[in-house]
């Protein structure tokens, strides 16, 4: 997770008491040996075209890193120290331990990811992480991560086809707010008057991202106490003129 960035949310709420919560399946796609390469670099070296395939692509995989490379997750101390739930991988296993002469236990950390391989981890990790442990207890959650963990969780929540998903883009810094009873996103007022969705650029498939919100019983009991309160003040500044 962006934990700093979580962090640093928590700190300006005051309420940093609340559990901060890390998981390596909220990390950003692994782009495997082009891992520390800018768009121009891959662009030089491969072409235009091929980085818009490995770029937008939805299944399509970059080249794989080494496995020793400093790219690759499995040579990150805090990874191999605490990630458990990963297979153990029976290749990497051997050669580390035949290198090291002694057993060393080597999971299957990836060597490259593409948008698919990146949601396959992240959507897990709401569904049987998030939801049972804190949405259906009723509380409020915020994720922080990258956007290509965010958006695999979004495909989920609003069910935007997989055609659709190289097509949405979410700005960077900008809360999103789901509403689990509603099954609807939307933002938070920064106080600035403008339309977010005029500022921002969420690209083409924003249409799946900001679907109206369902009305459902909540909605109508809530309208109804609205009524019923403006109705009561109502009354109550009639009987003051009178007095």
């Amino acid at each position: 997770t962006y934990s700093s960035f979580a962090g640093y949310c928590v700190d300006e709420l005051g309420d940093t008491w609340l559990p901060l919560v890390k998981s390596w399946r909220l990390n950003e796609r692994m782009y495997g040996a082009l891992t520390g390469k800018s768009k121009q670099m891959i662009a030089n070296e491969y072409g235009e075209d091929q980085l818009k395939k490995w770029r937008r692509g939805f299944r399509i995989q970059p080249p794989k890193v080494s496995s020793y490379s400093l790219s690759y997750p499995g040579n990150d101390y805090k990874r191999t120290k605490y990630v458990r739930d990963l297979r153990i991988s029976l290749s990497e296993t051997i050669n580390r331990s035949w290198e090291a002469r002694k057993f060393q236990l080597h999971r299957k950390f990836p060597k490259t990811e593409s948008l698919h391989n990146c949601m396959q981890r992240s959507i897990p990790f709401y569904t049987q992480r998030i939801v049972p442990e804190a949405v259906d207890k009723g509380k409020r959650v915020l994720i922080t991560s990258h956007e290509n963990a965010i958006r695999g969780i979004l495909m989920h929540l609003c069910e935007i086809p997989e055609e659709a998903m190289n097509q949405l883009h979410l700005p960077n810094g900008l809360p999103l707010v789901y509403n689990v009873k509603r099954k609807c996103i939307t933002l938070l007022d920064d106080g600035s008057g403008q339309d977010p969705m005029e500022v921002h650029d969420f690209g083409p498939a924003a249409q799946y991202l900001f679907r109206p919100c369902e009305l459902d019983d909540d909605f109508f009991e809530q309208m109804e106490q609205q009524a019923l309160q403006s109705k009561e003040a109502e009354v109550s500044t009639e009987e003051k003129v009178a007095a």
